[in-house]
């Protein structure tokens, strides 16, 4: 009599979880496509919509100090370490670029990130070169900055 009374309360216990789990469900999801009307409707918010909301200033400081980093850990032979600092340059050079509005500052600012990061990423490090593309990321990143102070977020 035990017996049967454990059985069944396990059954019971197990048709209540699997109920409350919905795993006897045989309803499906769906993802329902984006129709025209809805893309232009989100499309023609204006051009604040396609400008990212986040301040790119506190970007421009991570930028700052990516650099700085490459550079110390270049000119202290830390190869491996000046290369993921150079991909983190690179990485905040794209966060940065959304906000920028001229193009050939945008290709100045990834042209001179990625100088810096093939540089490290070479394997030979020659100082005088990566000093030269230092300064020129240097320069690129003054322009951007007050670039970026006189466009309106």
């Amino acid at each position: 009599m035990k017996k049967s009374k454990v059985l069944f309360s396990m059954l019971a216990i197990i048709a209540v979880v699997f109920l409350v789990a919905g795993c006897g469900s045989s309803e499906k999801t769906t993802v329902q496509p984006t129709t025209a009307s809805q893309e232009q409707a989100i499309g023609h918010e204006g051009h604040s919509a396609a400008m990212p909301k986040e301040d790119p200033v506190p970007m421009m400081k991570d930028l700052d100090k990516s650099l700085q980093d490459v550079v110390k850990q270049a000119k202290a032979g830390q190869t491996m370490d000046a290369q993921k600092s150079a991909a983190q340059l690179v990485s905040t050079v794209e966060k940065i670029v959304p906000h920028m509005m001229e193009a050939n500052l945008k290709d100045s600012l990834r042209k001179a990130a990625g100088d810096i990061k093939n540089t490290v990423n070479s394997g030979k490090m020659d100082p005088s070169a990566m000093e030269s593309k230092v300064k020129t990321m240097q320069d690129v990143m003054k322009t951007t900055m007050s670039h970026l102070q006189t466009m309106q977020h």
